[in-house]
């Protein structure tokens, strides 16, 4: 008899999240055994459209990102009696929250690190939903925390701090499997410019609180001569217009939201990767970027000590300090010797990549 699997995702519609969903319905596609049923429980077909699956069903819940009524009504109600119905022997939580669910084993995938964000509430008008995160989402983790057979963590620091904050122990590091980022670079397309050329620094990220622009928008006036590029427009949400309120610099590049590939021409193309971020699971584009084995100007922070591991090509700085990201980019600029990476010790069980996960998941 064959297990049943319930992978419940409803509030997952974009951005790094999105990223993770397809990597795991792709491995669960993959690794499916014929005895077994998988059922992913998502806002609607469009988290899929793109993929090819034959072994799993799938279940829509479109009212899920409608208000957070919604949110919290499947998450404690409406799953409890679907999983009555379905009578699963696994359910895997991918957004954070463990739901109520009659279940006899239970994971949760935890990628919002918003309780460990320093939101002060001179910010709050800012970003109202960042803020609200920061201060509540921890008692949306705290629910039935503890019923969970495991708890999933992209990194180490996290897991720590969960079991910190939480009292747990069952802890499980499933960290990206970064071996093949899917960047191809062709040397012959490769930009080689001048020497005298202008520096071009380069940050793809969208205008979150948490993402830290303006701290490039007050060092931009600092470097007349070094093009900073951003991936914005400069109007997208309260917190980058509020910057944009006290005015800009020619030398800001912001080119908008870019598809995939033109930000590996940027990445390509550019001096150096500047990455402020104030928090981050993960850290996609310095995953990205090392593959191009050019410097990176990062934020001094768990996040990237654990990303970047022992890349050897870092300027690190103090991410709410102006005068440390100045000093870390004069380092920069006068070819001085990079910082030493700041490797991290893991001492929870840890997979790489989705397929080690989900065939851990399936043999539970």
């Amino acid at each position: 008899m064959g297990k049943t699997v319930v992978v419940s995702a409803v509030n997952i519609v974009d951005g790094g999240a999105l990223t993770v969903l397809k990597d795991a319905i792709l491995s669960f596609e993959k690794n499916a055994r014929p005895d077994d049923r998988y059922y992913f429980l998502v806002s609607s077909s469009a988290v899929h459209q793109d993929l090819s699956c034959n072994n799993i069903q799938f279940i829509y819940f479109e009212k899920s990102k409608k208000s957070w009524l919604y949110r919290l009504y499947y998450e404690y109600i409406k799953f409890y009696f679907l999983s009555k119905k379905l009578n699963p022997d696994i359910w895997l939580s991918l957004h954070d929250t463990t739901p109520n669910v009659a279940c006899k084993k239970r994971l949760v995938y935890c990628h919002n690190p918003s309780i460990f964000l320093d939101f002060p509430l001179k910010d709050f008008r800012l970003d109202p939903k960042q803020f609200l995160f920061s201060k509540l989402y921890k008692y949306l983790y705290k629910l039935n925390i503890k019923k969970n057979s495991f708890v999933i963590t992209q990194q180490a620091w996290m897991a720590g701090s969960f079991e910190r904050i939480f009292g747990i122990e069952n802890l499980l590091v499933a960290a990206p499997d970064t071996s093949d980022t899917h960047i191809e670079i062709a040397p012959a397309k490769e930009l080689k410019k001048p020497a005298e050329t202008i520096k071009e620094i380069f940050y793809p990220s969208f205008p979150r609180y948490f993402k830290n622009h303006a701290i490039i928008y007050n060092v931009s006036r600092i470097f007349p001569d070094i093009k900073f590029t951003v991936t914005i427009n400069g109007t997208e949400t309260p917190y980058i217009r509020k910057i944009e309120e006290k005015g800009t610099t020619p030398n800001l590049n912001k080119v908008g939201l870019l598809p995939r590939q033109k930000v590996y021409d940027y990445y390509s193309s550019c001096d150096a990767l500047l990455f402020p971020s104030l928090l981050e699971t993960w850290g996609l584009p310095l995953t990205e970027f090392k593959a191009f084995n050019k410097p990176i100007i990062c934020a001094d922070l768990p996040y990237a000590h654990e990303t970047l591991g022992n890349y050897k090509k870092i300027y690190w700085f103090d991410p709410t300090s102006e005068a440390s990201l100045e000093s870390a980019i004069n380092r920069f600029l006068n070819n001085a010797e990079p910082d030493a990476p700041k490797l991290v010790e893991c001492p929870y069980k840890k997979l790489t990549g989705w397929d080690a996960l989900t065939l851990f998941i399936l043999e539970l």
